[in-house]
């Protein structure tokens, strides 16, 4: 029968009590961790898929209005500026409709509207930082203006992946290799 003075007589855990919880713990990490990771990469994608969603619906809009989606030959970065104020890239000065060379005021559209037709927010296109690597844009090309590229890059396991998406695809597109600008 357990009594008082047992329960003084106990002073703590044992060598092998304490080695099974810790057992225990390190076996629960093991498992843990790399869900945790995995599910913080599919988290990334996610982002990576809805900003691209929100900008082909901005793309989309655009071609219908002027006839060609913004010309940029080269896969180049998009958004903010590196001091963070403003935007500079074409696809963002034609889609804000401020500095844009085709989306102006002095234009109008297929459908007679005056140009200068912000079909995104300038501050959305400056949130709008690749998630795997925070310092860095997505980047956008167009070689023609008939089709368009947005791509994404990151590394796994120390190997350069790239995420992108074109006007002709809704998916995202996982590969090894950094996609050509149509």
């Amino acid at each position: 029968m357990w009594t008082i003075s047992n329960a003084r007589n106990r002073k703590g855990f044992t060598l092998i009590e304490l080695m099974i919880v810790i057992a225990i713990i390190i076996i629960l990490a093991a498992i843990a961790i790399p869900n945790y990771l995995k599910m913080t990469e599919r988290a990334k994608k996610s982002r990576v898929a809805s900003d691209f969603e929100t900008l082909a619906t901005a793309l989309e809009a655009y071609r219908t209005d002027w006839g060609s989606y913004p010309v940029q030959t080269s896969l180049a970065p998009f958004g903010k500026n590196t001091d963070g104020t403003s935007i500079t890239s074409t696809l963002a000065k034609e889609l804000t409709g401020v500095n844009a060379s085709t989306n102006t005021s002095s234009n109008t559209t297929a459908t007679g509207e005056a140009g200068g037709i912000e079909y995104i927010k300038a501050k959305t296109i400056q949130s709008m930082v690749d998630p795997f690597i925070p310092t860095e844009d997505y980047k956008y090309g167009s070689a023609d203006g008939t089709a368009w590229v947005l791509s994404c890059h990151y590394k796994t396991a120390g190997t350069d992946h790239y995420l992108w998406r074109t006007d002709s695809t809704t998916q995202l597109t996982d590969s090894t290799s950094e996609p050509s600008v149509p």
